[in-house]
C-alpha cells in the first residue's frame, strides 16, 4: 500500500520528492517510496539523508521505513558509506510481500550494522519503528 492510498496523512509533517521518489518524514520515522526501475546507490540516498538531517536537526533518533510499492535495486555495498558517514538509524522496516525485494533487503543486511526487519504491512512496521525509537511519539496506529 502506498502512503497516499492509507490513512497517514494526519502524521505526515514533510515530504521530501527526489528524482529517485519520495521521502515522507513522520514523527522520528522516513518512509521512502523510491520509484520503478532505478538502482538506489549512495549519490542518490545521499540527498534524502541531507534533508532529514535538515528536517529533523543534528540531534535525531530515527527509523527508515523502505516501503517497496515499486520494483527497484539498491548497491548494497553502498552501506558502507552510510555509516562511515555516521548517519545513526534505530531500526530499518522493510515493507514487502515480494520474495525478490526481501532477498535484496537481505543483501543489504550483510552490510548493515542496523536491525533489520520485514513486514507486510506498512501499519505494521509503523508500529514497530515506535518501539525501537526514543523519540517518537508511542502511539500505535490502527490500519
Amino acid at each position: 500500500m502506498r502512503i497516499a492510498d492509507s490513512n497517514l496523512a494526519d502524521q505526515i509533517l514533510d515530504v521530501h520528492i527526489t528524482d529517485q521518489g519520495i521521502f515522507y518524514f513522520l514523527d522520528g520515522i522516513v518512509i521512502s517510496e523510491l520509484n520503478e526501475g532505478i538502482t538506489y546507490t549512495w549519490e542518490e540516498a545521499k540527498n534524502a539523508i541531507d534533508a532529514a538531517i535538515e528536517f529533523y536537526g543534528d540531534d535525531y533518533n530515527l527509523c527508515y521505513i523502505s516501503n517497496r510499492v515499486n520494483k527497484y535495486s539498491v548497491k548494497p555495498s553502498d552501506w558502507l558509506k552510510f555509516y562511515r558517514n555516521n548517519f545513526r538509524l534505530n531500526g530499518y522496516a522493510v515493507v514487502t510481500k515480494s520474495e525478490n525485494s526481501w532477498f535484496n533487503a537481505l543483501m543489504e543486511k550483510l552490510f548493515s550494522k542496523v536491525d533489520i526487519k520485514r513486514f507486510d504491512s506498512l501499519y505494521d512496521a509503523i508500529n514497530w519503528c515506535k518501539t525501537h525509537n526514543d523519540c517518537c511519539n508511542k502511539k500505535t496506529i490502527a490500519s
